[in-house]
Formats: structure tokens, sequence, C-alpha cells
């Protein structure tokens, strides 16, 4: 995977944890929203980051036209339409629209010589 610095939305999804979302109306028909497509009607899906702090380690992966990159670092702002992440590289904004998938990892190994 790269690792690369990229501010580009897509029309992907934002990322979800689960697929299943409640519904505070009556069921629409499956022949007029796709199963899993967002109603307007519905609560809208969880946005995990948000349950992110910064200064905790993540990987979030995310979609651009010229494939799937990764963004592992400290993370620095969630939002609900972006999160930036400090990589070695420097800091990532991340939009929501392109987030593949994304989690919370342990600290990098340290080598004592």
């Amino acid at each position: 995977m790269k690792h690369e610095e990229h501010t580009h939305s897509a029309d992907r999804p934002a990322i979800r944890e689960d697929a299943a979302f409640s519904s505070k109306s009556a069921p629409t028909p499956k022949a007029s929203i796709p199963e899993g497509a967002y109603n307007a009607n519905q609560t809208p899906p969880p946005l995990p980051w948000l349950k992110w702090s910064p200064g905790e380690r993540v990987v979030v992966r995310y979609r651009l036209s010229d494939g799937l990159h990764d963004a592992l670092g400290t993370l620095l702002e969630t939002s609900f339409d972006h999160v930036v992440v400090e990589t070695r590289r420097g800091p990532v904004r991340v939009e929501a629209a392109t987030m593949v998938t994304g989690k919370k990892v342990p600290p990098p190994p340290s080598f004592i010589s």
C-alpha cells in the first residue's frame, strides 16, 4: 500500500462498523431503495472514527483514483467528514467519502540495542 498525502473526495460511502441501522419509520419497499442504502428518514449510520481521540495511533485505508492508500500514525483531528493523521511523511487528511476501513492500532515496536 502507498502512503500519500491527498485531499480528494470520491463517491464512496463512509465506513460503518455494521451494515444494519435502525429505522424510525415504516420500512421502505426494497424496489425503491437498495438494501444497505441510506434513507433520509432513517438514523444516519455510525461514524466509527468519531469514537477515536486525538493522540491515539490509528490506520485508515482510503481509496483514490490510483488505488488504495493507508494513513498510519497519530490521530490529529476528527470530524464528520474527515480525519487528519500525522504520518511519517507529515499530516494526511482523509475524507470520509474515500474511507474504506480504519482502526486503532498499538504503538510502534521499540528496538533496544
